[in-house]
């Protein structure tokens, strides 16, 4: 393709987009009028070049925003390029296919293409292509349509382009007088369209899939159901509309504008935008109507309750302080606080565990006060209060087997804050693992732990305790090492759930739990000869797999949303 580096001393090739059997697609910047564009190539075939000619003579009579523009033609003597404009989205058969578009977004781009074929009609260009294929959707939140691949248009004053029976375009979407190779005027195109959103809205063509000769042999016969049956929460005007589009008899249908005004009519009829047609889209759906500030308020007050509830149920039993009987009041009424008060609660479930802590060992007191005190200060400034109670919670999800999956979900509702959060509950647990005395987790483990941090009960000095720590990591040096590829794997996730289709977050998610899978099995061998012990690391993983798959399907798509305060 590149002659030169420009082409024509004028084009910068940058990449092909795509090539089919005659044609080859390359995007290119115009150094000239300082825009991209793109080149269709093509090749010496002399009916296709001369149907990229057709298409250049039928764009030229045409300037409407919902049609493709053409720039310009060169013929060379082995091929025709065609240079148009570059339209950055994804076709109306890839945005059905992945389900992307609601009923409303689908009706809407019906009603942009008949504009354009209203405005081709009047300057007497006929499409005879009209296709899920040929019909772009601009990038974006707003539905923009544009029209492509004028090729196998009719121009009517120059009817001796196309000879009678020359059957063009794609066959499931012709109208039955096309397929019977009668002449074929603006209707066809009208039929067309109505076919192409009578399967946005149904997801069926019965004549895609069947071969050339059947669906030639039931030109005029076939039968559609009627879309007030298929899909009956859609409005009888849309029904109406469509099956007026769908008529056999071309005298019976439709102008494109008739049909623009038919589908207009309907759109003021159309019911709220629903997700369909799948459990996962709908449940998405309704997760993203529910978004908001209420929801982003209730969702904050009910994960401090629960971090709450955790952290505590597992310290308090464990720090013998309070008399046994009081330790359930405490537990439950501090959760409850919590649940009605971030703050308030959070504070106070930092708090319980703090005077334990000093009867413990003055040392750790004043360790454990100083980091609360810096984690609470810090997050409750930037409205994350709750979450300075995921490390302490952290044992405790360990416990309950789904201490893995806490990296993700530092990463996904913290941001930028998830990498320390969740490097201090690593931190946290390698704790809980020296006073417990934990042989083995259910990630890696090393024998003979013995009482490392048990035997500095009474130390008066940070200092001291701190030393003490250093040597349990020093005889443990896995629990480090976890330490940090917790942290590692919180990078911020938020692009994990942000834009893209299902499909696209699936493999994210699949290469996510592939990193950490490999990490966490094959470094700590690796690095610090550590053991893994397969049966309690898959014990592990299951959850911590189910939680990131989950949160790739029903998480909605624009990402977490930020609160007012943020």
């Amino acid at each position: 393709m590149a002659e030169s580096p420009l082409l024509f001393d004028r084009y910068l090739i940058v990449r092909k987009l795509g090539s089919g059997a005659f044609a080859t697609v390359y995007l290119a910047e115009d150094q000239l009028m300082g825009r991209q564009v793109a080149i269709k190539v093509v090749e010496g075939v002399s009916d296709v070049d001369s149907r990229a000619l057709r298409e250049a003579q039928a764009a030229a009579k045409l300037d409407h925003a919902n049609i493709v523009t053409v720039f310009e033609v060169v013929r060379q003597s082995d091929r025709t390029l065609l240079f148009t404009e570059y339209v950055e989205g994804d076709t109306l058969r890839e945005l059905l296919a992945r389900h992307r578009l609601t009923d409303a977004q689908v009706l809407e781009a019906g009603i942009q293409i008949c504009r354009a074929l209203e405005h081709a009609h009047r300057r007497g260009v006929v499409h005879r292509d009209i296709k899920p294929e040929n019909i772009m959707l601009v990038a974006g939140d707003d539905v923009d349509v544009r029209i492509m691949d004028f090729g196998v248009a009719r121009l009517e004053d120059l009817s001796s382009i196309t000879l009678d029976g020359d059957l063009v375009g794609t066959l499931a979407y012709m109208a039955p007088e096309q397929l019977e190779g009668r002449p074929v005027d603006r209707t066809a195109d009208v039929y067309a369209l109505a076919l192409t959103l009578y399967e946005g809205f149904t997801g069926a063509n019965p004549l895609r899939g069947k071969d050339p000769a059947t669906v030639i042999r039931e030109a005029g016969r076939v039968v559609f159901a009627p879309l007030s049956r298929v899909r009956a929460d859609l409005p009888a005007t849309l029904a109406d509309a469509l099956r007026q589009g769908l008529e056999q008899d071309p005298a019976h249908r439709p102008s494109a504008a008739e049909f623009r005004r038919l589908l207009e009519k309907a759109a003021r009829d159309m019911p709220d935008p629903v997700e369909r047609p799948s459990v996962t889209r709908r449940v998405s759906g309704a997760t993203r109507r529910l978004r908001g500030p209420r929801m982003t308020y209730i969702g904050r007050h009910v994960v401090a309750g629960a971090l709450s509830l955790a952290a505590l149920g597992y310290l308090l039993p464990r720090m013998p302080f309070y008399p046994q009987s009081a330790v359930v009041p405490l537990v439950a009424g501090a959760a409850f606080v919590t649940l009605l008060s971030p703050v308030v609660g959070g504070m106070l479930s930092l708090v319980l565990p703090a005077l334990p802590a000093f009867a413990f060992g003055l040392g750790w007191g004043v360790i454990y006060l100083v980091t609360v005190s810096l984690c609470f200060g810090v997050l409750a400034w930037r409205r994350r209060e709750w979450a300075a109670l995921l490390p302490a919670a952290a044992p405790f999800l360990v416990i309950a087997g789904v201490g893995l999956a806490i990296p993700f979900i530092a990463g996904l509702l913290l941001r930028r804050w998830g990498p320390p959060m969740a490097f201090l509950a690593g931190l946290v647990i390698a704790a809980a693992a020296g006073f417990q005395r934990w042989t083995v987790l259910p990630y890696t483990f090393t024998a003979g732990v013995g009482p490392v941090l048990t035997d500095s009960r009474h130390v008066s000095s940070p200092g001291e305790a701190m030393q003490a720590y250093a040597r349990l990591l020093d005889q443990r040096p896995e629990l480090l090492l976890q330490a940090v590829l917790f942290g590692v794997f919180a990078i911020p996730l938020a692009w994990f759930v942000r834009g893209g289709d299902i499909r696209r977050r699936l493999w994210m998610a699949g290469g996510y739990l592939a990193a950490l899978l490999i990490a966490f099995v094959a470094m700590p061998p690796l690095l610090v000869q550590a053991n893994v012990d397969p049966a309690a690391f898959g014990l592990a993983f299951v959850p911590c797999v189910i939680i990131v798959i989950l949160s790739a399907l029903l998480v909605p798509s624009e990402g977490p949303v930020k609160t007012p305060e943020e």
